[in-house]
Parts: structure tokens; C-alpha cells; sequence
């Protein structure tokens, strides 16, 4: 039977707290058990805090510290700044919260999640004499997904992923791509029992099934450059799908062979149908397309992402175009 307990009573957390100490103060921990930590405490206690400038909007401050530290940006639009950051993380505002924080400060991610949570599994054995698992936890959304979920940002002592491939399931099917996210499930296994109101940064969750291993960390999760569909994102493409539905461009040239040909090898090797592809309208007009829904949108954002202009045609049975096209002057 799994527990999902949440810790009461924390003081609020200042830099240089000892957030073992505290957390030892508030709760009994059992051999096994996930301390699921809160990243805004990890980063309050470590004192990874900035202030917005003069008269600055937090919204506005939280863009302005994200595309200062970010690694490449990902999407920059009216609706989302979406950036890689430092640790590798792909995130909305470089992850910055303004929330539950004293003073109108902001809350920047710990430099190492992995190094916090090793930090606080260790110190959490020293004084009690406790082998626990530790999780850092922050709150992300999530492509093609509505609502927010918290995920691991920090993991120490068991491995994060159950990988489940080369198994079969109970039909035995070899399963090929099963690998389960189990760091996260836990991270938000434990915003089940909290808001944001409640003042709970910690929460056990006991009972849970982990490998446990020392050399765990949440970076094993983030996914390699190499399998990353959307490698610089697709700019307008993080609207919603009606801004594709805009008037056509002056259209110069279709889709190159040269660029089409790996879009539907990933297309295969994502299991994902090959969409229908109509000849172009002379040399100067677009290549269209036509597959199921879920083809056709990672049709549409393979193709943005290598530069090209892409248009939804109708409605019930949609279709997609690409090709050059001119750019406006100024």
C-alpha cells in the first residue's frame, strides 16, 4: 500500500536553513520512504533568489532573468517563453516563480536539483540514521497536455526511470519502448495532497516501489538532442492551431526532397502514419499533405522547425501545406 503523507507545520524557509533539520522536526521517516521536496524551498534555502528591477512587473522580470539564462530559446511568444536552462530543463520561463515568495522577490531553480537532493539525502541519513530516497520537485506544463503537473527536477538515491523494455506484457508482446517515468510519478503523486496555499513543501511518500541506486539523478531523464523532435521549436507554432488557419503567403517553392525525406523516416520510425502527398501546383507552389490528426501536427512541426512555411486547408477532413514562401520586407 502506497502512503501519500504531507508534512505540516515547516516555518517558512530562509538561506542557510537546514532543510534536513527541519523536516526531521516535522515528520518520522521510515527506511524506503520518497521525501518529495518542493524546488522553492530548495532554492530558498540555498538562496538561489533575485529581486525584479525598479518598478518591474513580476511577469516581466521573470521573461527578462529567463532569456538571460537561458541556454537557446525554444519558443518566444505572446502566450509562453519556453527555454532550455542550465540544467538542461525545458520549461516555461526558464522555470522563475514569483509565487509564495517574501518581498515580491523571485525564485530562480537550484544550480544542480541533483546535487540539492543528494545534499539532502545525505544530511537527512546523518541525523537520523534513515536511508530515504529524495525527490525535487517543481511544477511544469506539458506540450499538448492543459493543467500543470509537478515532475522531478532532482532525484538521489534510486534510479528514475523503470526501463521495461526487452520485457513483454501479459499477451507476450515484446515490449519495445516502455520505460516509465517514475521520478515524476512520485513528484506528482505528492501534489495530490497540497495547493499552493497550504504551506505543505514536503510531502513522504511511503510504500513506493524504487531501484534503488546512488548514481540516480533526474538529468537521466531529460531526452538527448539526438531524439528531440523539436530541436529549436516552432515559434508560432506554440499558439493555438487556429493560427494556422491564416491566409496563405506568396508561395516561391515547394518542400525539397532533400528536407522531406528524413521528416518521414522520423514519421516511420515514430510509428506514425506517411501522410498522402498531393503534387505541387506547378514549381512555385506548396506540397500538401494528408494523414490522421496526430501525423499531420508532427508533420506540421517538423517541417516549421527546418524553416518552412506550413497552412492548414479545411476543416473536417484538414489538410496541410508547405513550402517557401516570401517574407515581407521590414
Amino acid at each position: 500500500m502506497i502512503e501519500i503523507l504531507p508534512v505540516h507545520g515547516l516555518p517558512e524557509v530562509r538561506q542557510g536553513d537546514d532543510l534536513a533539520a527541519l523536516i526531521l522536526a516535522h515528520a518520522e521517516l521510515r527506511g524506503g520512504d520518497v521525501v518529495v521536496v518542493s524546488q522553492k524551498i530548495v532554492s530558498k534555502s540555498e538562496g538561489a533568489l533575485t529581486d525584479p528591477l525598479a518598478g518591474e512587473e513580476p511577469a516581466a522580470a521573470r521573461r527578462r532573468i529567463a532569456r538571460a539564462l537561458a541556454v537557446r530559446v525554444l519558443a518566444d511568444t505572446e502566450r509562453a517563453l519556453v527555454v532550455q536552462t542550465p540544467q538542461g530543463l525545458v520549461c516555461a520561463n526558464a522555470g522563475i516563480d514569483a509565487s509564495n515568495i517574501p518581498g515580491g522577490r523571485l525564485a530562480l531553480l537550484p544550480d544542480d536539483p541533483d546535487a540539492s537532493a543528494r545534499a539532502l539525502r545525505a544530511r537527512l541519513a546523518e541525523l537520523a540514521a534513515v536511508d530515504v530516497h529524495v525527490v525535487v520537485s517543481d511544477t511544469f506544463g506539458r506540450p499538448w497536455r492543459l493543467g500543470q503537473t509537478d515532475v522531478a527536477i532532482g532525484v538521489a538515491g534510486f534510479l528514475p526511470i523503470r526501463d521495461e523494455r526487452g520485457g513483454a506484457d501479459r499477451e507476450g508482446v515484446r515490449l519495445e519502448v516502455t520505460e516509465i517515468a517514475v521520478a515524476d510519478e512520485l513528484a506528482a503523486a505528492a501534489d495530490l495532497v497540497r495547493r499552493k496555499a497550504d504551506g505543505v513543501p514536503v510531502v513522504i511518500v511511503r510504500g513506493a516501489v524504487v531501484q534503488p541506486d546512488p548514481e540516480g539523478a533526474a538529468r537521466q531523464m531529460v531526452r538527448p538532442s539526438a531524439e528531440d523532435l523539436f530541436p529549436r521549436g516552432v515559434g508560432g507554432l506554440a499558439g493555438p492551431l487556429g493560427a494556422l488557419r491564416e491566409p496563405e503567403p506568396a508561395w516561391t517553392g515547394p518542400v525539397a526532397a532533400e528536407d522531406l525525406s528524413p521528416v518521414l523516416s522520423t514519421l516511420r520510425t515514430l510509428s506514425l502514419s506517411v501522410p498522402h502527398q498531393d503534387v505541387p501546383d506547378g514549381p512555385e507552389g506548396p506540397m500538401a499533405f494528408r494523414a490522421d490528426g496526430l501525423a499531420l501536427g508532427v508533420l506540421a512541426a517538423l517541417l516549421a522547425d527546418r524553416g518552412y512555411d506550413v497552412r492548414l486547408r479545411g476543416e473536417h477532413e484538414p489538410s496541410l501545406v508547405a513550402g517557401r514562401a516570401r517574407r515581407p520586407v521590414g
